[in-house]
């Protein structure tokens, strides 16, 4: 050891004194030399580890830190020492000086203050032992102490470290318990040194641990070392000892041990006190009971016992029943430490926090105390009562758990029993001082005497107490009646009403009268004498005769008495039987004053008695007699709390005998259901009751569901349901069992579709409540909920329940009763049959449909065939804005996508349902088209459209996939059957029974391309010789047979041909079965079988029959609409037969223009009527264009060229004639609006001669697509006029450009958040916002090639009208502040914009970030006032970090590319060039400018949210200026740029211009110094010393040098004397 460590390890003289001092042999082999260190391996005085053969030098500087001091120095050391051994290999082990110094530091470490430290050390023992194997068993004897008692640590976290590391070394119980035996001798020798040697002074260092802690250390180790060795006794059998029995009885007989019972601790008491009574269990020959008599008795029974009561009682109550004798001959205490006294003080301290148990091993200490030490005067017959005063106070203790206190008086009870059982008692002065003060305190309470108190709820211990007392009868009938007269006096001696303490006096007198015959009425059940028994029954009698009489004088005000006669016959129900004359007593009184005293405060009191006298009296007819005068008393609170008590009666059940009196009582209870609140009592208390009437019940169910529909109402009649529901479930049962049961159902789910969360979650909660009470009864749940869904399936009533309750309540039913056997009783049920969709569908069919439909369906203009029903019957809605047919609609889809329930329907009813849901689907799609043509919904209904598309879509695919799995099914070729019988005739149904069979027909072809459906080719003929044109093209429509079609094609032909279609009746449905041809792609190439010379002919009659049928009537006649017809299908037909004659030379090329050109520059109103003829005339003209560019014929290309301009001019008139009618909700015109914008795009050359200003009111057109065509129209051509404007402006100082007043009056009116709140992107951008941002992208088309004059023009016009606030208000509020998270520009390219590239939505979000940007670029100085004034602090924040991420950059880049751009495009000017460099990742602009050899520069920065704030310029190379001037010259620079009205990088140029100019003007006509031949001097100074001879100039530096150097003040030229200037 080096003298450095002894030093450290011996500095303490106290440490070795106290470690070899404290006890003779504490030391052992110690030996005697000066300063030895003692070898206690718990100390913290040791010799350190030789940490010499350690190979890591890490390890050793980790065992060193673990001889340090402080806490988490070691706990850092024992992490490293952890990971050093988790690294090892199984194989290779620990190194043995590793093993070495752990053994050494371990045992110590492992009781260390630190929690931290302790539990790592267990650990790394477990880790060690487990890595070293085998090898480690010779650290075993040295170790196993140490962690076996880390098991018993009192830290939870360190003793499961001890055992989780003994559990990785030993993994089994039966090596475990190997270990205790193997061990058994190191063990006891480590607990036996930790217990007898150890102190917190040889544990704990003084000088660097508080005492505290040392005391906590001590206490730990010992504790745990007690621990140890009560498992060894509890655990070892004792012919296992062997030679350690020797050992353990040397420790055991050790006062030292048992003077640690009343250490201070409470962990180290409690162990003590488990080692004795496991000691006594099993080795009780070697204890020294006068050591334990002074220790655990003398010295232990007058301490604290905190923490420790119930295991000190536990084992006093052992040792006193094994040996007495320790309190009496071992016992050595007298005069205040007798035993008795000991005892007394132990008792008065009472559980000391302790559970009930304490007063069990009370008990049993009690029972076998010995007597001298409860009577230390044994010939005394008057007995000493301290230890009960003792044990009373313990028990009455203010930190006495209550729940403690029936264990507490059990054990006080055991004590006066063992009491009675001495001889030589005077039992009674025992029982009238022990006993009776309970009973008194029990029946009338007092503060006095509150030691004696008693729990009224421990009727049990009372029985005892009154059990005991009994047996000194004299004693006990004397104080029983003393009693019964006291509560009398009291009872006629309460407070009168007027009081305001009569409730607590009233209470008082019925509390005490509770307790009271509680307790009579126990002892009545237990065997007393006949006289006790004679004397109870007297008292009772006076009892309730004067409580009546009572009651009877004061007219039933002092209620106390009225519960006291209700106490009395409940608890003693054969007093009556035997007691004639109080059973008459009691009859009279209910009889004759009942009714009087039925609303005073003993009303309620005498009602609740009426049971309990029910068979002893036979008073059935006084409680209805009773409840007859309280129904017809006048309504008050009186009377509702009487009826409350009347109906929690048993008695109600008497109703039933009484039908008229129940119906009273029910009109009464329904109108107080009506006012009631959420707390409803009378309901609540109706519910509890099981005995009321269904017939009630049932009534007040009823009136609860219809006040749900009243809103005052709802929430009383949510919790009355509830409680039905959860406390009286069989009421629910009985209601849905009546003929009212889908009432319950029907009148909640509603509700859980409300708007309201709060309603919703309950309705919810209690239909589900409901439905699994109903679902007990299967068959009854289901007639219920197929009876709601097939009521409510059509109807459109108030109150009918929406579409997906019903669905909702469909699939709970499926799911519930969904076997196949109920599934074909579903079907006939719930899917409709025929005289039920067509009742829903009768009113719908009544109009006739949009002529315009035209344009999306195969019948074309058919539809203007179709005749109307005379008067049309109104269509009704329900709440949600939809028809009967499309509640069917919707519910038939939805219940056969569930599950496969149409194959379990009968054919017939299969076969309506798929016709049907055809069409209906027909109509609807119609009706998304155009919103008025049909009423299956309300246009403006509460129904979301997105919601009816995605309905109608999803049935059409089911229908779709349901009529294609299986083409030759005999119910698919039946639908097909009856709609081609539904398509005859000219009715409105007709007209959609075609069009579903063209719908139906058509996806089986599509799904089955092998598929030959001919079946309509015999019946063809027949039908075009008919009337019948639906069916016709219905037919036609469905043949695979292209030899028939050709065949039906060139009849049709022929029979067109040559003559007047207009005149004929047959024209236009033949035209139109000729239309229906040519438009089935799947013929594409039928016309090329057909001889070109019959297609020339008749393409040349129709243009002719065109040209005559252009000139048609009055436009609303009813010829003329079929002219329009007509000629829309001869369009039709040309555009698919015209490409088939392509190369054929004629005159109807220039005719078919000349029809187009004329019909689109009529000035007629576009009605929809029109629609069809303008859509069939702008898709022909696109095909004509297609094949004039195709140059195959003359003819068609120069007739082309000829009407170019009439065309365009034709098209800007639909334009304007289709402004100011909307699209949005009209697919037709939506349609024909597309199209002619897409023909206008193409013909943007042939529209120049349109004025800009007759293109600027379409931009406000109601039609998106116009709006576009005019925009794209005005984006190309705007641009290209500016140059003219520039030219003007040039040209003339005073010309003014001008922005047009048609264009800015649609941007006076900014749109608003507000105005969006109703917009729908969903199809696309909101006209009049489309409208406002296209016509602001047109304005700032005005800057594009416009000269620095006339953009400032621009400019002063938008800022004098204001325009510019409004735009970026809106862009900054729709994309930035009014979004939890602004829009993410940095995916688009915001520098230009193309429309409709992206959703509706995001287009319009990229139109906007463009318009920002524009206006950021064209007009910074205005942005920068609006941002800078307008705005909050919290928008100016979030616009300027939304502008510098997405919008600084861009504007950045491309105003530093116009600088670079022009400084590489400028005149260079040889006198002062300027020089500009550019920097776009700086964000910076330097310019410099040459001046002699050296060089004038400048550096303009931009922000980063530029140009929101401002650039700033510094100078970077002042030369020949003053400081005052240059910094002139950069504030000059600087306020051009920024107050600069140009945009696009002029105003950076217009800066870089007036600061070159500031440059060139001082540097004009400057001369060389005379001296040095530079302009600019060493220290940048222009020559400014005039010679007053010879004016020259000179540099004062140069000047100052050549006079120095001269010694002379002459002028360098002239040599004159130098005089200044």
């Amino acid at each position: 050891m080096s003298k450095k460590q002894f030093k450290f390890q011996a500095s303490s003289s106290r440490a070795v004194s106290g470690a070899s001092g404290a006890s003779d042999g504490a030391l052992g082999s110690l030996g005697g030399g000066f300063g030895a260190v003692p070898s206690s391996p718990l100390s913290y005085v040791y010799e350190p580890p030789d940490l010499s053969k350690i190979l890591e030098p890490n390890i050793v500087v980790a065992f060193k830190n673990l001889q340090k001091k402080d806490s988490t120095t070691k706990a850092k050391a024992l992490e490293d020492l952890q990971k050093y051994v988790s690294a090892l290999h199984p194989k290779d082990g620990v190194e043995e000086a590793v093993l070495e110094s752990w053994i050494k530091v371990y045992p110590r470490t492992s009781i260390d203050t630190s929690r931290r430290v302790r539990q790592l050390a267990h650990l790394l023992q477990g880790a060690i032992a487990h890595v070293s194997g085998r090898k480690f068993a010779k650290c075993m004897p040295d170790t196993v102490g140490p962690w076996l008692a880390g098991v018993f640590d009192g830290d939870t976290m360190a003793s499961n470290a001890a055992k989780e590391s003994l559990k990785q070394v030993f993994p089994t119980e039966d090596k475990l318990k190997n270990v205790w035996r193997v061990y058994l001798g190191p063990i006891l020798q480590y607990c036996s040194d930790a217990i007898i040697k150890e102190t917190s002074n040889t544990l704990s260092d003084e000088r660097t641990v508080s005492p505290d802690d040392a005391s906590a250390k001590h206490a730990r180790v010992v504790a745990a070392a007690i621990h140890v060795v009560r498992h060894v006794i509890d655990n070892t059998p004792e012919d296992a000892f062997g030679r350690e029995h020797d050992v353990l009885a040397s420790l055991l007989s050790r006062k030292e041990l048992w003077k640690f019972s009343s250490h201070s601790d409470p962990s180290v008491r409690r162990a003590v006190y488990k080692l004795l009574d496991s000691s006594l269990n099993k080795m009780p020959g070697v204890l020294d009971l006068e050591s334990i008599s002074s220790c655990v008795l003398l010295s232990s029974l007058s301490i604290s016992q905190a923490s420790s009561a119930v295991d000190y009682s536990r084992v006093l109550a052992h040792l006193t029943k094994h040996n007495p004798r320790v309190w009496t001959d071992f016992y050595k205490g007298t005069g205040k430490k007798a035993a008795s006294k000991r005892l007394s003080q132990f008792l008065a301290k009472g559980s000391q926090g302790g559970p009930a148990v304490f007063w069990e091993h009370v008990k049993t200490l009690l029972l076998y105390v010995p007597r001298s030490i409860l009577l230390p005067a044994e010939d005394s017959p008057y007995p000493s009562l301290v230890v009960f005063e003792a044990l009373r106070d313990g028990i009455s203790s203010r930190d006495e758990l209550r729940s403690n206190h029936p264990a507490a008086w059990s054990a006080y009870l055991v004590l006066v029993e063992r009491f009675l059982s001495f001889p030589n008692i005077d039992r009674d002065q025992l029982i009238d001082s022990t006993i009776m003060p309970m009973l008194v305190q029990y029946i009338a309470p007092s503060l006095e005497t509150s030691s004696w108190t008693v729990s009224a709820s421990q009727e049990s211990i009372m029985l005892d107490v009154a059990r005991i007392a009994i047996t000194s009868k004299e004693s006990f009938t004397s104080q029983w009646q003393t009693l019964s007269k006291k509560l009398i006096q009291d009872m006629q001696t309460s407070l009168p009403e007027q009081s305001k303490d009569f409730v607590k006096s009233q209470d008082a007198i019925a509390a005490k009268a509770s307790r009271w015959y509680k307790l009579q009425g126990a002892l009545s059940n237990v065997e007393i004498p006949q006289e006790i028994r004679t004397a109870i029954a007297d008292a009772t009698i006076s009892e309730i005769e004067s409580a009546i009489s009572l009651l009877r004088g004061r007219n039933g005000k002092p209620y106390g008495a009225a519960r006291l006669v209700g106490h009395a016959v409940r608890s003693m129900p054969d007093l009556l039987s035997v007691q004639d004359t109080l059973k008459a007593l009691i009859s009279d009184f209910l009889t004759i004053d009942g009714r009087e005293l039925l609303f005073s405060p003993s009303g309620p009191v005498i009602i609740e008695l009426l049971p309990s006298l029910r068979s002893a009296l036979g008073i059935d007819g006084i409680y209805r007699s009773l409840l007859r005068s309280v129904l017809e008393a006048s309504q008050s609170p009186a009377k509702e709390k009487m009826l409350q008590v009347f109906v929690s009666s048993p008695c109600l059940a008497q109703l039933d005998q009484d039908q008229q009196l129940l119906a009273r009582l029910t009109s009464s209870l329904q109108q107080a259901v009506d006012n009631a609140d959420d707390q409803n009592e009378i309901l609540r208390t109706i519910i509890a009751n099981p005995n009321a009437p269904t017939k009630l019940t049932q009534n007040l169910l009823t009136r609860m569901l219809d006040n749900l529909a009243i809103e005052e109402r709802q929430s009383a009649s949510f919790s009355g349901l509830e409680m039905v529901a959860t406390h009286n479930p069989n009421a629910i049962k009985a209601y849905s069992a009546s003929t009212e049961s889908s009432t319950l159902l029907t009148k909640l789910i509603p509700l859980t579709e409300a708007s309201d969360n709060t309603i919703v979650h309950r309705a919810r909660s209690l239909k589900n409540n409901i439905q699994a009470i109903v679902s007990a009864n299967p068959a009854q749940a289901y007639k219920t909920r197929i009876q709601i869904l097939s009521s409510n399936l059509d109807a459109v009533e108030e109150d009918a329940l929406p579409v997906t309750s019903l669905i909702n309540l469909m699939h709970e039913a499926l799911n519930e009763y969904g076997d196949d056997q109920r599934r074909a009783s579903i079907a006939e049920e719930l899917l409709p049959d025929q005289a039920r969709w067509d009742g829903a569908l009768g009113p719908l069919l009544a109009s006739k449909p949009n002529p315009s439909l035209s344009i999306m369906n195969d019948l074309g203009a058919a539809v203007l065939l179709v005749e109307p029903t005379a008067s049309p019957t109104p269509v009704s809605f329900d709440k949600a804005g939809l028809s009967a047919a499309f509640r069917m609609f919707w519910f038939t889809s939805a219940l056969i996508r569930s599950c496969d329930i149409v194959e379990h329907a009968t054919a017939e009813r299969r076969s309506c349902t798929y016709r049907y849901l055809s069409i209906v689907s027909a109509m609807a799609s119609d009706q998304i088209s155009i919103a008025s043509s049909h009423s299956l919904w309300e246009e403006q209904g509460p129904e979301p459209e997105h919601s009816i598309f995605n309905i109608i879509t999803e049935t059409q695919k089911l229908l779709a996939s349901l009529l294609a799995e299986n083409p030759v099914n005999p119910s698919v070729r039946d639908v097909l059957s009856k709609l081609s019988e539904g398509s005859r005739g000219m009715s409105v149904g007709a007209y959609y029974s075609s069009r579903a069979y063209i719908s139906v027909a058509r996806e089986m072809i599509n799904r089955h391309t092998g598929l030959e459906y001919n079946a309509g080719v015999v019946e063809l003929g027949a039908v075009k010789a008919s009337a019948d044109v639906f069916t016709g093209i219905a037919i036609v429509s469905a043949i695979t047979d292209l030899t028939a079609l050709t065949k039906s094609f060139n009849e049709l032909l022929a029979t067109l041909t040559g003559r007047d279609l207009k005149e004929r009746s047959d024209g236009l449905p033949n035209i139109i079965m000729l239309n229906s041809i040519l438009s089935n792609e799947d013929f594409a190439d039928l016309l090329t079988g057909i001889p070109k010379s019959r297609l020339i002919f008749f393409v040349q009659h129709i243009c002719s029959q065109l040209i005559s049928l252009h000139r048609f009537p009055e436009p609303d006649s009813p010829a003329t609409i079929v002219a329009l017809g007509l000629e829309a299908e001869i369009m039709r037909a040309l555009n698919q037969i015209l490409p088939a004659i392509k190369e054929t030379y004629g005159s109807f090329w220039e005719n078919v223009l000349e029809v187009l050109t004329e019909s689109w520059s009529s000035k007629a109103e576009i009605l929809d009527e029109r629609l069809p003829l303008i859509h069939a005339s702008l898709r022909l003209y696109s095909t004509l264009q297609r094949l004039g560019s195709e140059e195959s014929n003359d003819d068609l290309v120069d007739a082309l060229k000829s009407h170019e301009e009439s065309t365009a001019s034709g098209m800007v008139n639909l334009l304007n004639a289709l402004q100011d009618l909307p699209d949005e909700a009209h697919g037709p015109r939506q349609m024909v609006n597309e199209l002619l914008a897409r023909l206008i795009s193409k013909a943007k050359t042939s529209v120049s001669a349109t004025s800009s200003s007759e293109l600027f009111p379409i931009l406000a057109s109601e039609s998106v697509a116009l709006q576009r065509a005019a925009h794209e129209i005005l984006h190309a051509r705007i641009p290209k006029e500016q140059e003219n404007v520039s030219l003007d402006k040039a040209l003339s100082k005073d010309y003014v450009a001008k922005l047009p007043e048609e264009l800015l009056s649609l941007i006076i009116e900014a749109p608003t958040l507000e105005s969006l709140a109703d917009a729908s992107f969903e199809r696309s951008i909101p006209p009049f916002l489309q409208s406002y941002v296209l016509s602001w992208h047109i304005i700032f088309d005005y800057w594009d090639g416009a000269s620095d004059a006339v953009k400032n023009d621009y400019v002063t016009i938008i800022q004098e009208g204001s325009y510019i606030k409004g735009l970026l208000d809106f862009a900054s509020d729709f994309l930035i502040t009014s979004r939890s998270r602004p829009v993410d520009a940095s995916r688009l390219e915001i520098g230009t914009y193309r429309p409709g590239a992206d959703p509706p939505e995001k287009d319009f979000q990229w139109l906007l970030i463009h318009l920002y940007y524009l206006a950021l670029k064209h007009l910074p100085t205005l942005a920068k006032t609006w941002w800078r004034d307008d705005t909050s602090r919290q928008t100016q924040m979030s616009v300027e970090s939304w502008t510098e991420k997405h919008i600084s950059p861009h504007i950045i880049t491309s105003e530093l590319h116009a600088v670079s751009s022009w400084a590489t495009t400028r005149d260079s000017d040889s006198d002062q060039p300027m020089t500009i460099k550019t920097s776009t990742p700086t964000r910076e602009i330097t310019a410099s400018i040459p001046v002699d050899e050296q060089a004038m520069s400048l550096t303009i920065t931009l922000p980063p949210s530029y140009p929101l704030n401002r650039a700033t310029v510094s100078g970077l190379h002042r030369v020949g200026v003053t400081e005052q001037k240059w910094r002139s010259w950069i504030i000059t620079t600087q306020g051009v740029i920024n107050f600069s009205n140009i945009g696009g990088g002029g105003q950076l140029i217009d800066g870089l211009m007036a600061w070159r100019k500031n440059v060139t003007a001082t540097l004009k006509g400057q001369t060389e110094c005379a001296i040095c031949y530079s302009v600019i001097s060493a220290d940048r100074q222009l020559p400014s010393k005039r010679c007053g001879t010879c004016k020259n100039l000179f540099h004062g530096s140069c000047l100052f040098k050549w006079f120095k150097s001269s010694n002379s003040s002459s002028c360098p030229l002239c040599r004159n004397q130098f005089s200044y200037a």
